[in-house]
């Protein structure tokens, strides 16, 4: 199953890396395709074509399942700029 995570921090890698554990695709979203902490979260992961990284966009586009994990107050801008889809 392709799984999108909408936000790259603890909780966000925790389920990131539980899901390729059980041999699922997941794309990490954040607000900038270039985003260090995921792009150091992906070279980690090690998963070649299992572990990616992309918008808050790119991920929902890719995700069959999307799982928030932002702050609160950061939820409604993370959905609105997953909703950006082309």
């Amino acid at each position: 199953m392709k799984i999108g995570i909408l936000g790259i921090g603890d909780f966000g890698r925790t389920l990131a890396n539980a899901f390729l554990a059980t041999g699922h695709q997941v794309m990490m979203g954040s607000r900038e395709a270039a985003n260090g902490k995921a792009l150091a979260w992906a070279k980690q992961a090690g998963a070649g074509a299992a572990a990616s990284t992309g918008t808050f966009a790119d991920a929902a586009k890719f995700a069959d399942v999307v799982v928030l994990a932002v702050s609160w107050s950061g939820a409604e801008n993370a959905l609105k700029l997953a909703e950006r889809r082309t």
